[in-house]
């Protein structure tokens, strides 16, 4: 029997690559003896990158359903991160979570109902049905604002000093396919079946958190090639910038260290 998904993995000949040096770069130096530091990309910056790369248009800010748009396409973008053991290789596990759509109000569920009551009450159908409208109305918004139809998911996969650059497309239209996952399913969180591959992610709603959440499956998506790669495991900048700039010698090192590095690509 077929499966229509919700979200559907883009092929890697589908997405297009954009450069993160410049943003590696603008992590602070360490010092001498210190171990090589996380690196850390703020998620407005990856989405800026989106806007650089693809010549799109940044979309307000803060809750909006969709971070970037062109003329008929919106995307949403994310950044989820990743495990990996001592030698740097992705773990067999589940990424981080993102929010797909959050209600924190009851009223969302009509006739008084409470959340928390209809988890008791392990009302997972009705719970689903109010979800579903909860993401219809939400993508609405962008179509009726902005004319779009065609949603996207652009994700950063933070591993370590690799980030993978992953895309879903989302098809609201075939919601009526979806299922509970009985068997997974409890009094605290509702999984939903047939919203993406079970390869590659799953779907949940948590009562806690009164929100649908998204988690990848990283390794199945580098290893199915569905990924572009960025590799950053060049060796990190030491320097005392605090010295250098009591010896008035800061022009100096960003003139002979750091711009040549921006130069090289």
């Amino acid at each position: 029997m077929e499966v229509f998904l919700i979200l559907v993995e883009l092929t890697k000949e589908e997405l297009k690559s954009f450069f993160l040096k410049k943003s590696i770069l603008s992590q602070p130096e360490k010092l001498e003896a210190q171990s090589d530091l996380p690196i850390q990309i703020p998620k407005e910056h990856i989405e800026q990158w989106v806007v650089q790369s693809l010549g799109v248009t940044p979309v307000g800010a803060g809750s909006y359903p969709i971070d970037v748009k062109s003329d008929d396409w919106g995307a949403d973008v994310k950044m989820l991160s990743c495990e990996i053991d001592d030698k740097g290789y992705l773990k067999n596990r589940d990424s981080g979570e993102t929010s797909l759509a959050q209600k924190f109000g009851d009223d969302n569920f009509g006739d008084g109902n409470s959340l928390d009551e209809l988890f008791k009450n392990r009302e997972y159908d009705f719970i689903w049905l109010k979800w579903k409208e909860i993401l219809i109305n939400k993508y609405r918004q962008v179509e009726s604002e902005h004319n779009i139809k065609d949603i996207y998911y652009f994700l950063i996969l933070r591993a370590g000093t690799k980030f993978h650059l992953c895309g879903l497309k989302l098809d609201l239209s075939k919601l009526s396919d979806t299922e509970i996952n009985i068997n997974r399913s409890t009094n605290n969180s509702i999984w939903i079946k047939n919203f993406i591959k079970d390869e590659l992610g799953h779907v949940k709603i948590y009562k806690a958190k009164k929100r649908l959440e998204l988690r990848l499956k990283p390794k199945k998506w580098v290893d199915n090639n569905l990924v572009i790669t960025f590799d950053t495991s060049f060796n990190q900048i030491n320097a005392n910038i605090r010295e250098k700039i009591e010896s008035e010698t800061l022009e100096e090192y960003i003139d002979r260290v750091l711009i040549p590095i921006i130069k090289s690509n």
